[in-house]
């Protein structure tokens, strides 16, 4: 079992001027806090850090406060305009864990949470009750085939500029490398909307000239709104950007996220898949009629799947 992390908030210090535009020691003990919980944070065997194993084989320590409040200074620019549009909460996401082992995480986490009879809906504040959700007994969590056997292969584009095949984007080693998306290696450290359910079509807010992402668009168009002005710094999310939410969420609230039955399962903006019949693009979301998590893929196009499925992106902070 992994052992609990601290949080190293009793040592540092954030500068006034830092401490006014964005919490990041309490954000970051959130967010280290919840990766604990969710079981994704082990001591690694040589640096004797907290981190992952990436499926490269290397250690992967977990992100200090210390890199990242330097990280919130080199971004300075980019976070006071993001802030402002709605991206309120750090999110630490470990790009360089195997899938397998994430959604080995998020099946043992749903098991847990049925054995004990503690996982509800999404829950749109906190004053709403909590509504139980049923749990399928035999499969916790489904995904296709064909995107299975492409996770952490080079066939699985990360962060295309394009749904084609001039993609110009990544495999996920380039990505855990690439400072522009994984700061610190391994890791994508970001700031993320604190949306429980994706505004359906119509109902997304204007926060600092933004538009909030709404449901009811393919992935196609949500790429081509994310490389207009408004959206500058954003990015798609990734299947371990979905997974890791998933899990902290369900660990630290009860309650499953990204139910399609409240209009709200998302497409993995960040990723592309060409298949021999077409190009695709991973979704994730919660069945509440089968009781169980679904990852799958569809047509880059797709207008069939759009009235129930939505974008959602994150900044995520560079590194020198």
């Amino acid at each position: 079992m992994p052992k609990p992390v601290s949080s190293q908030t009793d040592t540092i210090k954030e500068t006034p001027p830092l401490k006014r535009l964005f919490p990041v020691e309490t954000e970051y003990a959130r967010c280290v806090k919840a990766l604990n919980q969710a079981n994704l944070l082990a001591v690694l065997p040589q640096s004797r850090k907290p981190g992952i194993i990436g499926i490269d084989g290397q250690e992967y320590p977990l992100p200090s406060l210390e890199q990242v409040l330097d990280l919130f200074k080199i971004n300075h620019e980019l976070i006071s305009m993001k802030i402002p549009q709605g991206f309120n909460h750090l999110a630490l996401t470990p790009i360089s864990m195997p899938m397998s082992l994430l959604i080995n995480r998020l099946e043992t986490s749903i098991i847990k949470h049925a054995a004990q009879k503690e996982i509800y809906q999404t829950r749109l504040s906190d004053s709403d009750p909590f509504i139980p959700v049923r749990v399928n007994s035999q499969k916790h969590v489904w995904v296709w085939e064909t995107l299975l056997q492409a996770l952490d292969t080079d066939e699985l584009v990360y962060f295309p500029e394009k749904y084609s095949n001039n993609h110009r984007g990544q495999t996920k080693q380039e990505a855990v490398t690439n400072k522009s998306i994984c700061a610190l290696p391994g890791w994508s450290v970001g700031l993320v909307e604190n949306i429980p359910v994706i505004p359906n079509t119509g109902q997304g807010k204007i926060l600092a000239g933004r538009k909030q992402l709404e449901t009811g668009l393919s992935p196609r168009e949500y790429l081509q709104i994310l490389h207009t002005p408004p959206y500058r710094g954003e990015t798609g999310k990734t299947l371990e950007d979905f997974i890791t939410k998933f899990l902290v969420h369900l660990e630290t609230t009860g309650e499953v996220s990204h139910d399609i039955a409240d209009i709200n399962a998302m497409w993995c903006l960040g990723q592309y898949l060409k298949i021999s019949y077409a190009e695709v693009v991973p979704a994730g979301r919660w069945h509440r009629s089968i009781g169980r998590l679904r990852l799958d893929a569809h047509r880059t196009g797709n207008k069939l799947c759009t009235w129930n499925c939505g974008g959602s992106s994150a900044v995520r902070l560079a590194s020198r």
